[in-house]
């Protein structure tokens, strides 16, 4: 394309501003791909977030306490409660 050993400013610029288009086309193809595979596999777990299970009621833990420690996982967590599904709550020793 080019014949001389040195390059012009418009040459320079003209060959910048190819580079940086095809950057930018190449990370807004990649942005749309994480969109759809985002879409695709968000739609297969949307079915299971939607419903959310309600937590049981452990025998002998009023629900005071149950409210107490799932606030502490929680910020432990530094998790919303909608995020956190809660099974059981058993006393160590």
């Amino acid at each position: 394309m080019w014949t001389s050993t040195s390059m012009g400013v418009p040459e320079s610029v003209l060959l910048s501003v190819m580079g940086l288009s095809v950057v930018m086309v190449t990370l807004i193809i990649l942005a749309l791909v994480i969109l759809v595979f985002a879409k695709v596999m968000g739609s297969s777990n949307a079915a299971a977030q939607s419903a959310p299970r309600p937590i049981p009621d452990p025998p002998g833990i009023s629900d005071e306490v149950c409210s107490m420690i799932l606030a502490v996982i929680c910020e432990e967590l530094h998790a919303s409660p909608e995020e956190i599904n809660v099974t059981s709550i058993k006393e160590l020793k």
